[in-house]
């Protein structure tokens, strides 16, 4: 007789098995019942954010506290299931074309099979997410006390609602990010204003740190010290440097800080003023800010520019400076301000002080004259010379020589937003003498770039922001050095160019971008060194000219 053999199944597999079977056909079968299911289970999860962030928002107002770290993780994690769902709604229709015979069968069985899984996959998840979120019941704690000192900041701060929770991450992402943050960019662009809000920060948003410190680089050791407890020991004022290094040391080591760094105009050497950077891996950190993008480099930091307001958010700040009733006052008024207002080159601290001069100055004359000295000799404008040009004066003040400076105020001879080809501004430099080869106008260029005093436009083109070649011009018409040697008329539709007697004693002239036909008298005291006059009509040169 042949050998018989014979298995034992388990009494339950075959349910078990049809089961399986039966769970795994549904995500194709009931792939539109499910895809419902997710959105209702959606909407649930959202109200219950809606209602946990209502909460929230509610009990953190009294000072001193911040939502707990169940709370902010549970945000995330239902921030990061939205973007699930998002993506899975995208492809929805293009998954339901692919179903067939009444939806029993998929014209690619994979792809709708993986799909659908997703689908409940996600549903689960939500679900749990959100028994997850009706459970917390504290939603914020006392955040540590005397972590930061919170610095008065003014009504009005418009355009840096995107760059400051990107400094803010930068800081708090102990992970991801580097110790050493720089702030740089041009004079009055707000990068202060940026670093008293992340200052704020910590006063007001969840935190790890133990302690924020705000100093300044003429003071800096002492800044440190009051924050750490040395501001009433006298004999510690008395010490060396070296011997307040190692005291600043020893207190900062063991602690979790931010140093916040206001006008570097150079690098320093932090070590030797006691910032024990050995731990800059250990969770502290340091924002510096500056108007270089050179001095970030030499301190080895992850540099983020501050840059000039966008047009809508000048116009909404220069509004603010304003008062309403001025801007009803005439129904030319509102086209005549935003005008102005896009004089001031979108540089909030321009804006400021332009808007403030005009708040309630109601008659379409004065208007148009602002906008015309704004044109044609903006430092003459009320509070420009001393809260504007002043102010930037110091990163043309910080260039390290002569000649760089020259070079940045000879870019003045261009109109207002023109694009400087690189190539032919070096051979006028070298042709000024300012420098002897191409390969060191690269240098220069690349020197102003750094300081913020010329902006790129492209690899082959720079430009001058409208107030640092307002600045240039204040400078050469009013610097004793420069006084008289410039003549700067680019750009302002001309049909005529000036009167000789303006000529006189200039060695630079720009008549550039102009509608002049002809040149028809003869300066009777030449001293000439460069004459722009492209972009003009010229058909005329009256002979003896030159």
């Amino acid at each position: 007789m042949g050998n018989l053999i014979s298995t034992s199944l388990p009494p339950d597999l075959f349910s078990r098995t049809l089961h399986r079977v039966g769970e795994q056909a549904n995500y194709v079968w009931g792939l539109k019942k499910n895809l419902e299911g997710l959105k209702t289970e959606m909407r649930k999860l959202t109200r219950t954010r809606d209602d946990l962030v209502n909460k929230v928002e509610v009990e953190e107002q009294p000072r001193r506290t911040r939502r707990t770290n169940r709370v902010a993780g549970w945000l995330e994690d239902v921030q990061k299931l939205g973007t699930e769902f998002t993506e899975l709604q995208q492809v929805r229709a293009q998954e339901m074309d692919r179903l067939c015979l009444g939806g029993l069968c998929s014209k690619n069985l994979v792809s709708s099979y993986n799909y659908g899984r997703e689908v409940v996959e996600l549903t689960d998840r939500v679900i749990n997410l959100n028994k997850d979120g009706e459970k917390i019941a504290v939603v914020v704690e006392k955040a540590p006390d005397g972590a930061a000192i919170e610095l008065p900041l003014e009504q009005t701060i418009v355009g840096q609602e995107k760059l400051l929770p990107r400094v803010w991450r930068c800081i708090t992402d102990q992970q991801k990010n580097r110790g050493i943050i720089g702030l740089y960019g041009i004079g009055g662009v707000g990068k202060t204003t940026l670093l008293k809000q992340v200052n704020n920060n910590f006063c007001h948003q969840q935190h790890n740190f133990d302690v924020v410190i705000w100093a300044a680089v003429q003071t800096f050791q002492d800044d440190i010290g009051k924050r750490i407890g040395f501001s009433e020991d006298k004999k510690w004022k008395e010490k060396s440097l070296q011997d307040k290094a190692v005291d600043i040391s020893s207190i900062l080591s063991p602690k979790k800080f931010v140093l916040l760094l206001d006008d570097i105009w150079e690098r320093i050497d932090l070590t030797e003023l006691g910032v024990p950077l050995q731990m800059l891996n250990a969770g502290f950190k340091i924002v510096l800010k500056t108007r270089s993008a050179g001095v970030c480099d030499q301190m080895d930091s992850k540099n983020l520019e501050v840059y000039s307001l966008a047009h809508d958010e000048a116009w909404k700040l220069f509004q603010e400076m304003i008062e309403r009733s001025t801007l009803d006052s005439h129904t030319s008024i509102p086209e005549l301000a935003e005008t102005l207002a896009r004089e001031c080159g979108r540089l909030p601290l321009a804006l400021k002080t332009v808007g403030r001069a005009m708040k309630s100055q109601k008659k379409v004359g004065d208007r148009e004259r602002a906008i015309e000295k704004m044109r044609t000799s903006a430092s003459t404008f009320s509070g420009m010379e001393e809260n504007v040009f002043l102010r930037l004066k110091f990163s043309y003040d910080s260039l390290s020589m002569d000649k760089l400076r020259s070079c940045l105020l000879y870019c003045c001879l261009y109109p207002e937003d023109y694009k400087i080809p690189k190539r032919s501004l070096i051979d006028y430099w070298i042709s000024e003498g300012f420098m002897a080869d191409f390969d060191r106008g690269c240098e220069f260029i690349n020197d102003l770039l750094h300081a913020c005093l010329l902006e790129e436009e492209g690899d082959d083109h720079v430009k001058m922001h409208d107030m640092i070649r307002e600045m240039s011009l204040w400078i050469a018409w009013t610097i004793e050095k420069e006084k008289k040697n410039f003549l700067v008329r680019a750009g302002v539709k001309l049909t005529e160019a000036p009167k000789v007697k303006e000529w006189e004693g200039a060695k630079r002239i720009s008549l550039m971008a102009n509608e002049i036909e002809s040149l028809s008298e003869i300066p009777t005291r030449p001293c000439l060194v460069t004459l722009l006059l492209d972009e003009n009509f010229i058909k005329e040169i009256v002979v003896g000219f030159f």
